[in-house]
């Protein structure tokens, strides 16, 4: 029941990540030594991390229901609904990609769809309720824009994202297209948003004093959805339903410019909030601690790693097989870092209090 209690949505962040580091371990266009045995061990432990996380949330929902809706009303807590969206399809994602390893292919493909289905439910719900709120009841200024504003927008593009590569699983060509339909339009929900919150956040870098240590890791969160568009726009090419095939090609030349236009702003935004990371961990700066933000480092690194694993693709270029594999290296960097971090502090209780602090050499003596 303690533990039940502190469990807030936030801790999804780490399903995200490990999910997206399994998903591309697994699929390196770039083969390389044990990358299948990565996979599916990180593959059985996200599946671990998600069944206990969701426990512990169901469980703060039935124990602690007024804590749980305090949530909602809550300007940066609300954000992390966006967390468990995200968290499913990329669950959802990995069983896909991995699942056939362990389970039957239509075994996990279904688990795959089924999990999708759930993930842009949520995702709508998340897209529509906490911007709703925030435009409503939580009491923000232009200083307070971040790049966390985009969690809750984020995530129908994440299902879409995702929901690419089941399309050719859904039946006839008429639910293909209308699955396919979806999956656009998600796109363009969280596109829009994405250029309306980025514009806040350009302007609050501009206008305000620079980013505290302790919020510069949300910087990385606006990459997320430009790996993600980028995926989207090089993979519908391979997965257009029979009934649209006559514009397959047209979308094939879309999505190569938009998908390479894209890697450049997030190339841009890659730079921008490794100088603000740098800055920080140097004399100059006031240092970046440690909280489950962290996560900011992996996940949105892993979109944009998943972004360029489909435009390797899609063009078969060299340059981006190097480019996927050099940033699946500074990925798993990220996520050793990040994972050892949060292990540490929920075994010593500093992330979530478990057991009672144990006294100190001076009181055990006296």
């Amino acid at each position: 029941m303690k533990i039940a209690r502190q469990f807030g949505v936030n801790w999804f962040t780490t399903v995200m990540g490990v999910g997206i580091v399994s998903a591309l371990t697994y699929a390196s266009p770039v083969h390389f030594p044990f990358q299948h045995g990565l996979g599916e061990i990180l593959f059985v432990l996200v599946n671990l991390i998600f069944v206990v996380a969701l426990s512990l949330w169901a469980a703060r929902w039935i124990l602690h229901t007024d804590e749980a809706l305090a949530d909602f009303s809550h300007p940066t807590r609300a954000l992390f609904y966006g967390a468990l969206a995200m968290g499913i399809n990329v669950v959802g994602n990995a069983y896909f990609i991995i699942g056939s390893r362990f389970l039957p292919s239509s075994l996990a493909f279904d688990i795959s769809k089924g999990l999708w289905v759930a993930g842009v439910t949520v995702s709508i719900f998340t897209v529509i309720v906490v911007p709703y709120l925030l435009f409503t009841k939580h009491e923000v200024s232009p200083q307070d824009a971040l790049a966390s504003w985009l969690i809750p927008v984020v995530p129908p593009i994440v299902a879409a994202a995702t929901g690419t590569n089941l399309i050719p699983l859904w039946g006839g060509p008429s639910l293909q297209a209308a699955v396919l339909f979806v999956i656009i339009a998600m796109f363009g929900m969280t596109f829009f948003l994405f250029l309306m919150v980025s514009a806040l956040v350009y302007s609050r870098l501009v206008f305000h004093r620079r980013l505290s240590g302790d919020v510069v890791p949300s910087l990385w969160v606006e990459i997320g959805p430009i790996g993600m568009s980028m995926a989207i726009f090089s993979t519908l090419p391979f997965k257009m339903p029979a009934l649209l095939a006559p514009y397959a090609a047209g979308l094939h030349i879309v999505g190569l410019l938009f998908a390479i236009s894209m890697w450049g702003v997030g190339v841009w935004w890659i730079v921008i909030s490794s100088m603000h990371t740098l800055m920080h961990l140097g004399k100059h700066g006031e240092g970046i601690p440690f909280n489950l933000g962290w996560w900011s480092y992996v996940f949105p690194i892993g979109s944009f790693t998943t972004g360029t694993y489909a435009i390797a693709h899609l063009t078969h270029a060299v340059f981006f097989q190097v480019a996927g594999v050099l940033q699946l290296g500074i990925l798993w960097f990220c996520f050793a870092i990040v994972f050892y971090r949060t292990l540490r502090g929920v075994i010593d209780g500093s992330l979530i209090t478990w057991r009672k602090p144990r006294l100190s050499a001076h009181r055990r003596v006296a």
